[in-house]
């Protein structure tokens, strides 16, 4: 008996394999949807404004999510959050399928992607809060990878995107089968998530955010930092939301030409964080962001004026890896700096990441319709090169 209990205790993932499951599941949520774009644009009929507003509609529902969840989270258990919201997102997908594949109405895509993007907002701050916490308890940086289980999940997204769409299998069929997927982790999560306390991560927060310091100095270099970091993100977040798109409409590749250009963005982002610790520990967080950012930059360039779809895919895979290590590595330096920047450094630096990578890149759509595809992200070049200058002003180590 005793040792059925051992076995059993064995066969139970650990919380922080719990947490790693459900940035896992988030990251392919995500990409699911996101590796599908060119087929949705297609479907739907949509102009490049009209795909702006259909990313805006996630956008809005993901800040939506971020200014509700501190509310929620006073009255839910931590638990019961990362086990139930998961299930949100895995509901959201069949309907988005159903919307593109079965009723083509654009009015109901609009609707599924906008409660989607609340429920992945909500779900993003309790993962990180919850990741945050191990990371205290383990009294070691663990973010960085925690976000590189984000964009493996992504990675497993996009692929299993490509692979549909190269099979010629309906979106709703895709959404399916990922539905399941994503309800299967996030079961063998809650198993690591038993023992959890009901603690309220919010209140605890506010507790230490009473402690912080006001110092206009402090503030303008945070706001710096944020800005780095926005820069990076904005860079981050118009990939994921435009590179398949581009490379279709764009460059004439085909759909599921495009869906890999998606996944050689996600599988460079991927590596780029689960190595990038070791990274920051010979480099250091300025000459590592130097070094990424001119990756990402000269990334981005590749993409937008290549013609051969081997460069093309260069330009993707650089674009990701130079991208992969600014929200990371920018919550570190907060982290940091705590004493010197107060307890809320890392939650407004969050902020400003989020806020850039899922609010700027829409607003692309704006002036895609005047300039066309590629020629749009040329956005991208220029608010890396921003983000590059403030580097070495943000990066210093504190006095």
């Amino acid at each position: 008996m005793i040792q059925l209990v051992a076995t059993r205790e064995r066969l139970v993932p650990s919380e922080r394999t719990s947490i790693n499951l459900i940035f896992l599941l988030a990251g392919l949520s995500f990409a699911s949807w996101a590796g599908r774009l060119s087929i949705i644009d297609t479907v739907l009929g949509l102009s490049g404004l009209g795909l702006g507003s259909f990313l805006l509609c996630m956008t809005v529902g993901t800040l939506v999510g971020l200014s509700i969840i501190p509310t929620i989270s006073r009255f839910v258990p931590t638990k019961r959050l990362l086990c139930s919201l998961p299930l949100g997102l895995a509901l959201c997908l069949p309907i988005l399928g159903i919307a593109i594949s079965v009723t083509q109405n654009t009015a109901l895509a609009y609707v599924a992607l906008f409660i989607n993007g609340i429920i992945f907002g909500c779900l993003d701050i309790m993962m990180n809060v919850s990741g945050a916490r191990i990371e205290r308890e383990l009294g070691r940086s663990i973010m960085p990878s925690l976000h590189g289980f984000f964009s493996l999940g992504s990675l497993i997204g996009a692929g299993i995107a490509t692979a549909s769409i190269a099979l010629h299998i309906q979106s709703i069929w895709h959404f399916v089968f990922v539905s399941v997927l994503i309800i299967a982790l996030a079961f063998v999560a809650h198993l690591g998530l038993a023992s959890w306390e009901n603690e309220n991560f919010a209140n605890r927060a506010k507790k230490k955010s009473e402690e912080g310091s006001h110092n206009p100095r402090k503030l303008g270099l945070l706001i710096l930092l944020g800005l780095m970091v926005a820069g990076l993100s904005f860079a981050e977040g118009a990939a994921n939301d435009w590179i398949a798109v581009a490379s279709v409409d764009g460059h004439g590749l085909k759909h599921q030409e495009g869906a890999l250009m998606f996944t050689l963005f996600v599988g460079a982002m991927t590596i780029g964080r689960f190595v990038g610790g070791m990274l920051v520990d010979r480099l250091g967080h300025k000459y590592t962001l130097l070094l990424m950012g001119s990756v990402g930059l000269i990334g981005v360039c590749l993409f937008i004026t290549s013609a051969n779809p081997y460069l093309i895919g260069m330009g993707s895979a650089m674009w990701g890896l130079g991208s992969s290590l600014g929200f990371p590595v920018g919550m570190s330096i907060a982290a940091a700096r705590s004493e010197r920047l107060g307890p809320k450094a890392v939650s407004i630096i969050s902020a400003f990441g989020y806020g850039a990578m899922l609010g700027g890149p829409p607003l692309i759509g704006l002036i895609v319709d005047s300039v066309g595809l590629p020629q749009a992200l040329w956005v991208c070049a220029v608010v890396l090169v921003m983000s590059l200058l403030l580097t070495p002003r943000v990066s210093r180590r504190p006095k």
